[in-house]
């Protein structure tokens, strides 16, 4: 079931919260979690808390309810699993969550197109449903979101924004609520460029104002959010957009810098560099452009070779990247099923690079060269 939007009169001991979507006050909701007596909403209430953002299929037992407890309870950790889902466990349950996304973000773009109102209740729901992926096995979602394929250029880069900033997010073990709204701002960040043509291909700082215009008319987003989608085209210099430099620079806005940029280098739509040469034209823009400390993190966090990369070995097989190695970046899981220089296909064979010594990689590779598709190969 989809995620209810509630009143805070409304609201009921029992709910599972996911996210705030309305105050006036302090925010004070940390994570998403439970709501277990009167008190606890009682709190909220006197707090300005107004709507919320809850989980109907989340119910908590009667005999629960009755906890003595005054605030939302969290869990201990909200953004580390504590087991890693198999990857073809996981495949089809991020394959909905992309899908779902993908769905979404288009009718988004399509109502501000046609200067209708927008509603960010399914964006909420989707963020929620990327970071869920994320957290059960990364490698799964960032290999499907690179090896799909979009017509519309401004869809396909603000879904894949959202993904890598939902890995790199979760990476920095931010707690599930500051994810969820790191993924809304990545999928928000250029949506004022499907107001007019003209901006699709002009620099990012010329679409923000419009950007910005377009979400000051719905209620339902938090300030975090249009702050720094506000700043990411900022330089830590002060030579960006707006004429901000270091101190006055939010971390999510450079994290969105981040994401915005690398994505923008190595989108198979509109780039022909491979994600070690992004990387770095990346780190080349530190410690002036970018932030260089976050960078390495996020660096590390997708890998020197990211899930959905094809990469080309030592012996000439081509290999699909499925699973990234945090310990051996240069070695990661990956699936053979072609060799280059023979020029046949090969039986499918899973390879842990970093369990033999025979095969490392040589580079990464547009397998469009060889008229392949790499969703053949999967």
């Amino acid at each position: 079931m989809a995620y209810q939007e509630v009143s805070i009169t409304d609201l009921q001991p029992g709910s599972y919260v996911v996210q705030v979507l309305k105050q006036t006050g302090e925010v004070i909701v940390k994570h998403a979690g439970w709501v277990r007596t009167s008190d606890a909403i009682a709190m909220l209430r006197n707090k300005g808390v107004q709507i919320l953002l809850i989980d109907p299929d989340k119910k908590l037992p009667i005999a629960q309810i009755e906890t003595p407890l005054t605030t939302i309870d969290a869990p201990e950790d909200p953004a580390i699993p504590t087991i890693k889902v198999a990857f073809s466990n996981e495949w089809p349950k991020a394959e909905r969550a992309l899908l779902q996304t993908q769905k979404v973000q288009r009718q988004l773009l399509d109502a501000v197109r046609h200067d209708s109102n927008i509603d960010l209740t399914l964006v909420h729901e989707v963020s929620a449903g990327l970071a869920d992926s994320i957290s059960r096995n990364q490698d799964v979602l960032l290999c499907l979101n690179r090896i799909a394929e979009q017509s519309d250029n401004l869809l396909q880069h603000s879904i894949s924004c959202a993904v890598y900033m939902a890995a790199f997010a979760r990476y920095l073990n931010k707690p599930t609520h500051k994810i969820q709204a790191l993924i809304t701002a990545a999928l928000l960040h250029d949506i004022g460029k499907a107001i007019n043509t003209d901006n699709l291909s002009a620099e990012d700082y010329v679409a923000i104002p419009a950007s910005l215009n377009t979400l000051q008319k719905t209620n339902d987003l938090a300030g975090e959010i249009s702050l720094w989608i506000s700043q990411h085209c900022a330089h830590l210099d002060g030579s960006g957009s707006p004429k901000i430099s270091a101190p006055q620079i939010a971390k999510g806005s450079r994290m969105l810098a981040i994401v915005n940029s690398y994505e923008k280098l190595t989108s198979p739509l509109t780039s022909k560099i491979g994600p070690l040469a992004a990387s770095r034209l990346l780190l080349e823009r530190t410690p002036h452009k970018l932030d260089p400390e976050l960078l390495q993190l996020f660096i590390k966090c997708i890998g020197i070779y990211p899930p959905g990369s094809v990469v080309k070995l030592t012996s000439g097989k081509l290999a699909l990247v499925l699973e990234n190695n945090a310990k051996k970046p240069l070695l990661p899981k990956v699936k053979v099923f072609y060799h280059s220089v023979h020029q046949h296909h090969l039986p499918p064979k899973i390879l842990d690079l970093s369990r033999q010594q025979e095969e490392q990689i040589d580079s990464c590779i547009d397998l469009k060269k060889y008229g392949l598709d790499v969703r053949n190969y999967i």
